[in-house]
């Protein structure tokens, strides 16, 4: 690949294969059914920085593959979120509902947001630009909802198995490396060698982090993170949150 040194080149064949064996473990161990959409999202991921080996990222026809790939993985973003939310609150049925409709409306509001940046931001010069501007918006709310299924767990005692976690806190932590990169590439730092490694070194070790810890006994065994430190608080935290979720469901059936 021109334009490219041969050390972020081995870097971006490490993370393929990191995505590609991850996919594969998920199948393995029988947890693509548990997980399907952040199965394809590997995937994805993996096809798209397959391209540049095959292609010259100069043609079009890179740019037009990049692009669908891209919209695929956006979508795929907002997948795993909606994935995320229902796994951790699939016993909080009426809290998971209200995550859902607040982040369909948030991606919307995003959306709706992205399009007026268009109209008030100077013109961005190419197709591409218009692209980063609109994809900026979806992913600033994306990474909102990441933050707070992160600090749900954190704060709130609810007892999820081993996978569970391993999923949200890698993806935390993943999804912020791949979001920065975007605003990296929108302030025009995508070309700063150090700024690039580190973010590929990042996601690379949330993908072997990934592929180390889950697995088919992950799915069974227990554990709880919110309120570790105050134990005292973890049951009237757990009878808050199950309040909280009865008067949600019942609201619901009026």
């Amino acid at each position: 690949m021109p334009g490219i040194s041969s050390y972020q080149q081995s870097l971006l064949i490490l993370q393929v294969v990191a995505l590609l064996s991850l996919a594969v473990r998920l199948l393995w161990n029988g947890l693509r059914p548990s997980y399907p959409i952040f199965f394809y999202f590997l995937i994805i991921e993996a096809f798209q920085l397959l391209i540049p080996f095959a292609i010259n990222y100069r043609t079009d026809l890179y740019g037009h593959l990049f692009l669908v790939t891209e919209t695929l993985i956006i979508c795929l973003y907002a997948l795993v979120v909606l994935e995320l939310y229902s796994i951790i609150l699939q016993d909080l049925s009426g809290i998971a509902g209200l995550a859902r409709m607040y982040t369909r409306i948030a991606l919307g509001v995003a959306i709706l947001v992205s399009i007026l940046l268009l109209s008030f931001e100077s013109s961005p010069s190419s197709r591409m630009a218009k692209f980063f501007t609109f994809e900026r918006a979806i992913v600033s709310s994306l990474l909102v909802f990441v933050f707070l299924i992160t600090a749900f767990l954190v704060y709130y005692p609810i007892p999820l198995n081993r996978n569970v976690i391993v999923y949200s806190i890698g993806y935390a932590f993943y999804f912020l490396c791949n979001a920065t990169a975007l605003f990296a590439r929108n302030l025009g730092l995508a070309g700063n060698v150090i700024v690039s490694n580190t973010l590929l070194g990042v996601s690379t070790l949330c993908l072997l982090f990934w592929l180390f810890f889950l697995d088919r006994e992950g799915e069974k065994k227990a554990f709880v993170i919110g309120h570790r430190w105050d134990r005292g608080e973890e049951a009237r935290l757990l009878k808050q949150i199950e309040a909280i979720n009865s008067s949600l469901l019942r609201t619901a059936r009026k």
